[in-house]
């Protein structure tokens, strides 16, 4: 997946560090704005554009604000996620969940297991529902093996969140329920 992304705050050319031209934290950020913000007098152009002066205004813009790089993915893959094999009693729902430890972003649930009077009532991803707010349960039959448009774009499951599906069975009798959550991990 090309849009996922990993941040973290140490290292690199002060250019990328401090985004010249881009936004930090919803302003615009310039060598002469970082200068302003840092209480120094802008000078002349050529000083803006020596070296040194970006690296002592990154150091110093350090201690200020949060300074974001882009750290490219280095392994991506796909990784399937397991929730079940689970007894779902008539009338009762179920919450499975399941701990990636890695960037994860799923994209395609499928149903591994009974089909009959199971449904889905939520998905979330932290604490981010992945399906629309106050929408009817979707039976599993729609995640089935040999349904072509059931693929989604789950958001991004970081390392300390938690996926969770909660299915309830609507049907008089027991049936057990499995699915897998086919996505991409990334390192």
């Amino acid at each position: 997946m090309d849009d996922m992304q990993v941040f973290n705050g140490y290292g690199g050319d002060p250019d990328t560090l401090l985004g010249f031209g881009e936004e930090i934290l919803g302003a615009p950020t310039t060598l002469g704005r970082a200068m302003e913000i840092l209480g120094y007098p802008v000078q002349s152009s050529q000083m803006l554009q020596s070296p040194a002066a970006k690296a002592a205004i990154a150091q110093q813009l350090a201690h200020t604000r949060p300074i974001l790089k882009h750290v490219p993915v280095t392994k991506k893959r796909v990784w399937p996620i397991a929730f079940g094999p689970t007894s779902i009693p008539p009338g009762q729902s179920v919450v499975a969940t399941a701990n990636p430890q890695v960037y994860f972003r799923g994209q395609k649930l499928i149903n591994t297991g009974d089909d009959t009077g199971l449904y889905i009532q939520q998905i979330t991803v932290g604490n981010q529902q992945q399906l629309p707010a106050n929408s009817n349960p979707i039976s599993v039959r729609s995640f089935d093996p040999g349904v072509l448009e059931n693929a989604m774009k789950f958001d991004t499951c970081q390392p300390a969140l938690t996926l969770s599906l909660q299915v309830a069975n609507l049907d008089t009798a027991t049936h057990l329920w499995s699915m897998t959550l086919f996505g991409t991990a990334a390192q």
